[in-house]
């Protein structure tokens, strides 16, 4: 059957828009309220116990201006999409997309805005990049995981400390269940923050933050946290660190200290080499490791990351080999 002309002509506005629009790592640019695109990861994992590939993190994303004050992104994203493992043969996977970020902004003014939805915790540096081909490792610190909720159903008033040049604060809250808790690390009602950021100079950051929240099992959780970062393009030093006291429904009293270090060297700009030492104690779970990761990055373009990384780990049983390749598109 032929093709009708107003579909036709529908193909041909589409695949001009594409051919004219697309920038890749910045996706399609239909109009200023309305930029598609996506990413998507690929890891290769080789351990004491098993090896496997994982196509993983396979997202879309929509973002744009509505006006002037008002901004928006939606993220939906498939995590796990497809695993096989080597060891016994067996494959599977997930290709149900769920709601990791759907939030809107509200722009006011430098001092003072709003941004409102589930949106990425305003903690640190590693928790702001959750999108793997932005990041220099494929792994994560055991900090970034396991002592606060990475995301957030609620609000943030943010903007820069008026009287400062370059504080920048965020008072985050939520209280009530998360829009989609699919991929949330710790499922909470209540969670309260306040974080702050100072730009020193060119190359130097620093800032720290304060937090609590409530699990849906009860246990009462209050943290601290602090970070510094240099980065003048060819090295980059970062380190947080964050000590959370705990309370749970057996009235036991406990403390979990975490924290990392790492630095990367630019060989050349497409080309680097990063090193993590990391540290994490919990002393209710009587959880104790400490990890050295080695690893190497090739961005022929920024959004196309190819990463290697060795993991050893005090917990012997646990050292680790990850390959990975990724594409923001």
């Amino acid at each position: 059957m032929p093709l009708k002309r107003p579909f036709f002509s529908f193909i041909l506005f589409l695949v001009s828009t594409y051919t004219h629009a697309y920038e890749l790592g910045r996706g399609v640019q239909i109009n200023d309220a309305l930029n598609v695109g996506g990413y998507f990861s690929s890891e290769f994992e080789a351990s004491q116990h098993n090896e496997s590939f994982t196509l993983d993190d396979v997202a879309v994303m929509a973002y744009g201006d509505i006006n002037p004050m008002i901004s928006y992104l939606a993220e939906f994203e498939a995590v796990g999409f497809y695993h096989k493992s080597f060891h016994d043969g067996t494959e599977n996977g997930s290709q149900k997309f769920h709601a990791e970020r759907l939030y809107g902004d509200l722009w006011l003014s430098d001092d003072f805005n709003i941004r409102f939805g589930k949106q990425i915790t305003p903690i640190g540096y590693w928790n702001m990049e959750p999108i793997n081909v932005l990041r220099d490792t494929t792994s994560n610190p055991l900090y970034s995981k396991l002592l606060f909720p990475k995301f957030l159903t609620g609000i943030d008033i943010n903007g820069y400390v008026p009287g400062t040049e370059g504080l920048r604060y965020h008072l985050f809250g939520q209280k009530n269940n998360d829009l989609d808790e699919e991929y949330i690390n710790i499922p909470n009602t209540h969670f309260f923050g306040f974080s702050i950021e100072k730009e020193i100079s060119m190359e130097w950051s620093s800032g720290g933050g304060i937090g609590e929240y409530i699990t849906l099992t009860n246990q009462r959780t209050q943290f601290l946290q602090g970070n510094l970062k240099y980065d003048d393009t060819q090295w980059q030093l970062m380190t947080e660190i964050l000590f959370a006291k705990s309370e749970f429904n057996d009235r036991h009293n406990n403390s979990t200290l975490s924290g990392y270090a790492q630095a990367m060297y630019h060989v050349v700009p497409e080309h680097a080499i990063v090193g993590r030492l990391e540290y994490y104690n919990d002393h209710y779970t009587d959880y104790k490791d400490s990890i050295l990761t080695l690893g190497y990055s090739y961005r022929p373009l920024y959004p196309i990351s190819l990463k290697g990384e060795y993991q050893w780990h005090s917990q012997h049983d646990e050292n680790r080999a990850l390959l990975s390749f990724s594409v923001l598109f």
